[in-house]
């Protein structure tokens, strides 16, 4: 996947009114000319970046501002509707249908062959977009170009036969996904000021949560149908995508300069930019920590939720696809309890980490009720607090990662979708080797209850891993 990812943004600045939500955020993609004003000496860190976003930003009217935030949901909700509609059900049929007998070793190759590029694909993406100079604006090319890659590639992949075949098609799904990603979870740092910053992850966890369940619904409900799944999916991110440009259209970045006799960097310079100091920047390297324990905790065991079904519930292959429709529908319920009303309430109080700990709390409660209660009743009770406790934590953890950057602006533009990109490897890293270190695991163990238990002692580790921020309250 990506990100749940994919769950990602950047570069901070100054905070706005105390409350409101994410139909209030001042600042939304503009339609207009207005070049970028280049930052003074004085603004680097969050304030300076904030003054140089709303500067730039010239059409800041609530409709606009909430039809930004509702986008950017829905551009989530798609891009989590492959991913969990693939990851979750149509890979691991296609991958069972090839080979039965060798169907975890075979998934666990599937899923860290493109989580590996992911690595590389979201913090480039993510650079790239932020140097990129079109009439179209930074993001937009990223984000359709993405859609387009993604979406083709999706569709052709019930054609493939073999797992070498599953993996190279999966691979670059998973580029286009990522590219689409790294350009959309930008915006946040482009347009949102770091107390409105709450409010709008909120609304992007639930996208990501929605499109969870959407992915779950309509690949476990089709896996039958043969490509139809598949293109319905597929579809779906490109018409997603391409509304979204059309209805937030950016602002041309042609005029954009590159700083006064700015020389162009070299590739030396370029791949050094990718390099964040745990020294000079704690705060960062914690939230990456954070970040990284907690999405390999609460991956261990989804990657292989339909073996989990199958093998360790009990369910047939027909039932266990249904039940993961379900499994969606309830998760979904536990997020919209809590994503919305986390992210606004942190930004009424001004706080991130309690919310995170607490969410940190439920998600490991949630991972024991499978090894008490190994019935499908168990794994909708689990399903509902994993969503309870996600929601939260994915409401809040983009706000934090966004007030945790090094904030610099590089040659009067911001670093926004590179730095947000590294932080995204926190979530594409976890996603990498948590399917070789979950069959690994399985493997010895000769059972699948090993996965909930090493997913409460991540998720716990991730949750103390934020109580060192200093930046952050």
């Amino acid at each position: 996947m990506t990100d749940v990812d994919r769950t990602t943004a950047s570069a901070g600045s100054t905070p706005g009114t105390a409350s409101g939500t994410p139909g209030d955020v001042p600042g939304t993609i503009g339609s207009t000319a207005a070049s970028l004003v280049a930052p003074t000496p004085g603004s680097a860190g969050p304030a300076g970046i904030a003054a140089v976003a709303e500067a730039t930003d010239v059409s800041v009217g609530p409709p606009r501002l909430r039809r930004l935030s509702i986008g950017l949901a829905l551009v989530y909700v798609s891009i989590l509707a492959i991913n969990s509609g693939g990851l979750g059900i149509l890979i691991p049929n296609l991958v069972a249908d090839i080979d039965e007998a060798s169907k975890i070793g075979n998934l666990a190759i599937v899923t860290t062959v493109a989580f590996l590029a992911n690595v590389f694909a979201q913090p480039i993406a993510g650079a790239l977009s932020d140097a990129t100079r079109s009439r179209f604006g930074r993001r937009s090319p990223w984000m359709v170009g993405g859609a387009l890659l993604a979406a083709g590639f999706f569709a052709g992949l019930p054609l493939a036969s073999s797992i070498v075949t599953v993996a190279l098609i999966w691979l670059v799904v998973q580029l286009g996904l990522n590219a689409l990603q790294a350009a959309a979870t930008a915006l946040v740092p482009d347009r949102f000021p770091a107390a409105k910053r709450g409010g709008v992850s909120g609304l992007i966890g639930l996208g990501i949560t929605v499109g969870n369940a959407v992915g779950a619904v309509v690949a476990g409900s089709a896996s039958g149908a043969g490509a139809l799944p598949y293109l319905v999916l597929a579809a779906l991110v490109l018409v997603v995508v391409v509304v979204f440009v059309v209805v937030n259209p950016d602002r041309s970045s042609l005029d954009e300069a590159a700083g006064p006799a700015a020389p162009r960097p070299t590739f030396r310079e370029f791949a050094r930019g990718f390099w964040v100091s745990p020294r000079k920047h704690p705060d960062f390297a914690w939230a990456f920590a954070a970040r990284f324990l907690m999405v390999i905790g609460f991956y261990g065991a989804q990657t292989f939720g339909l073996y989990i079904l199958r093998d360790y519930i009990g369910l047939s292959d027909a039932a266990s696809n249904a039940f993961a429709a379900q499994i969606g529908v309830v998760l979904l319920l536990g997020v919209l309890i809590s994503a919305l009303t986390s992210g606004v309430l942190s930004d009424r109080i001004g706080r991130r980490k309690p919310f995170i700990v607490w969410a940190s709390v439920v998600m490991a409660i949630g991972l024991v009720v499978p090894l008490v209660m190994p019935t499908t009743t168990g794994i909708l009770i689990y399903s509902f607090l994993l969503g309870l406790g996600f929601g939260a934590y994915i409401s809040i953890d983009l706000a934090l990662m966004t007030e945790v950057l090094p904030a610099s602006l590089t040659s009067g533009a911001s670093s926004a979708g590179r730095d947000l990109a590294i932080l995204g490897l926190a979530t594409t890293l976890p996603q990498a080797l948590s399917p070789s270190i979950a069959a690994g695991l399985v493997s010895v163990t000769g059972g699948y209850p090993v996965l909930f238990i090493s997913g409460i002692v991540f998720v716990v580790l991730g949750a103390l891993a934020v109580i060192p921020i200093k930046s952050v309250r």
